[in-house]
C-alpha cells in the first residue's frame, strides 16, 4: 500500500470558496455586441411570453385546453439554437423569474388557511382552502414542460435540459470575484511574485452532494474545470485538496453510544482511562454523559472536554469515515463524493469548524481529501471496482487506532 504523509507548506496556500461563473467578467461590449445582446434578451422574452401557458383559475384548472403545439415547440427550437452555456442560463433565468410561482396568491391562500384554522369549520372547508394553497405553489413555467414532455423527443430534451441545469448549480454561480484568503510572508513582495509563491488550492465549498445531484457524474468535470482555472492565475499551483465537512458524524456517534451503552457507565468505544478522565471532568457516567454533551454545542467552550475527547473523537470520526460503508463504499457522502472522482482521504482535523453547525453535527471535526492529479483516474477504478479507500498515513493510524482501543 503507498503510505501518503501530509505535508501542506503554510506560507503557499491559496484558500478559496470555489464558486466560478459560467462567464468571467470582461470588457465592457461594444456597441455592436451590446446591440446584439439586447436583442437576444428581447426574444427571449417575446418567447417566453408565447411559449409559457398563462396559470388557469383554480376553478378551471381542469378544464382549461392544453396550449398550441407549436408554442412549446418553440422554446425547445430557440433553446436549442442557443450556443453559448451562459445564453441557455440567461434564458432559464428569465424563465424562473418571470414565470414562477405568484407570491402574492401563496400570501392569499396562506391568510385563508391561517383564519380557518382560527375559526372552526367543517374538514371539507380546510381541506379545499389548503388545496388552493398548494395550487398556487406550483410555479407557471411547470405547465411548460409538462406539455413539453409530450412532443416528440420532448423527454429527451427535458432531460438534457435537466443537465444543463445541475451543470450550473454545480459551479455555484454567482456574480463578483471568486473569494479568497491569501497567506502572505512578511516581507513585502509584489503580486506577481507572490502569485508565483502559491503552489496550493483548498477547495472549499463543492457541491454535488446535494440530493437533486445524486447520480449525475458532474464530479471530475468540475475539478478538472477548477484547476484549469486555478492554473490559469496561478501557474505554480500543483497541489490540491478540498476542506470538507463530515455531515453525519455525530449522529452515527450518538447512535453507537446508545447501542454500545454499559453498567456502570463502561463504554467499549473508549479506553479505561479515557472513562477516567471524562468522568472525573463531568462528574458522571460516562456513556450517559457522552450522549447528553454531544447533543449539544456548549462541551466545546471547556478546554478540559476538548483536550480529553480529541484522542476518542478523532479516531472515531477516522473509522465512521473509512470503515462504515453502505454497499462497500463510503457511507458518508461527501467521503463518497471526492473517492468516486479519484481523491485520497487525506487529513482528518481536529476543532476545524467551531461554528454551532460544526459541532453538533460533526463534533468540530473536517477532513481534507487530496487529488494528486495524475493518480486521480487510477484512484477512482479502484475505488469503484474493488472498493478500496486510498487513505494516508495519518488516516490509516487513527483507523488502527480505532481498531486497538474502540469495539463495534
Amino acid at each position: 500500500m503507498r503510505v501518503l504523509r501530509p505535508t501542506v507548506s503554510a506560507g503557499r496556500l491559496l484558500f478559496l470558496w470555489l464558486r466560478l461563473p459560467l462567464r468571467p467578467p470582461g470588457p465592457r461590449l461594444s456597441s455592436g455586441r451590446a446591440a446584439a445582446a439586447g436583442a437576444l434578451e428581447r426574444a427571449m422574452d417575446e418567447l417566453l411570453h408565447r411559449a409559457v401557458p398563462a396559470m388557469p383559475a383554480y376553478g378551471l384548472r381542469e378544464k382549461t385546453p392544453a396550449p398550441a403545439e407549436n408554442q412549446c415547440a418553440d422554446f425547445v427550437s430557440f433553446y436549442g439554437g442557443l450556443a453559448e452555456a451562459a445564453d441557455r442560463a440567461e434564458l432559464l433565468g428569465r424563465l424562473a423569474r418571470g414565470f414562477g410561482v405568484d407570491h402574492g396568491q401563496v400570501a392569499e391562500q396562506s391568510a385563508a388557511v391561517l383564519q380557518l384554522l382560527q375559526q372552526p369549520r367543517e374538514a371539507a372547508v380546510l381541506l379545499q382552502a389548503e388545496d388552493r394553497l398548494r395550487y398556487a405553489l406550483v410555479p407557471r413555467y411547470r405547465s411548460l414542460f409538462h406539455h413539453i414532455s409530450k412532443l416528440d423527443g420532448g423527454v429527451r430534451f427535458l432531460v438534457q435540459l435537466r443537465a444543463d441545469l445541475l451543470e450550473a448549480q454545480a459551479l455555484k454561480l454567482m456574480e463578483g470575484p471568486h473569494v479568497r484568503t491569501i497567506i502572505v510572508k512578511e516581507s513585502p513582495t509584489s503580486e506577481t511574485e507572490e502569485r508565483d509563491k502559491i503552489t496550493t488550492a483548498v477547495l472549499y465549498s463543492l457541491s454535488l452532494t446535494q440530493q437533486g445531484l445524486q447520480g449525475v457524474e458532474l464530479g471530475a468535470f468540475l475539478i478538472k474545470r477548477v484547476v484549469k482555472e486555478l492554473q490559469k492565475e496561478f501557474p505554480h499551483l500543483g497541489t490540491f485538496a478540498s476542506l470538507s465537512p463530515i455531515p453525519g458524524f455525530t449522529k452515527w456517534l450518538l447512535g453507537l453510544l446508545k447501542s454500545k451503552a454499559k453498567d456502570h457507565g463502561r463504554n467499549e468505544l473508549l479506553t479505561d482511562s479515557e472513562c477516567k478522565e471524562i468522568s472525573k471532568i463531568t462528574g458522571g457516567p460516562v456513556n450517559e454523559t457522552l450522549k447528553t454533551i454531544l447533543s449539544s454545542s456548549e462541551w466545546a467552550q471547556s478546554e478540559q472536554l476538548v483536550r480529553a475527547l480529541q484522542a476518542p473523537l478523532m479516531r472515531l470520526c477516522a473509522w465512521y469515515l473509512y470503515g462504515e460503508k453502505h454497499r462497500g463504499y463510503a457511507l458518508n457522502p461527501v467521503a463518497n463524493f471526492h473517492l468516486q472522482n479519484g481523491a485520497v482521504m487525506w487529513r482528518i482535523n481536529w476543532m476545524a469548524d467551531v461554528s454551532l453547525k460544526g459541532i453538533t453535527g460533526s463534533c468540530g471535526l473536517m477532513v481534507n481529501y487530496r487529488y494528486f492529479l495524475e493518480d486521480t483516474a487510477t484512484n477512482r477504478t479502484t475505488y469503484l471496482s474493488s472498493k478500496s479507500i486510498k487513505a494516508s498515513e495519518q488516516v490509516l493510524s487513527l483507523v488502527a487506532q480505532f481498531q486497538k482501543n474502540s469495539k463495534l
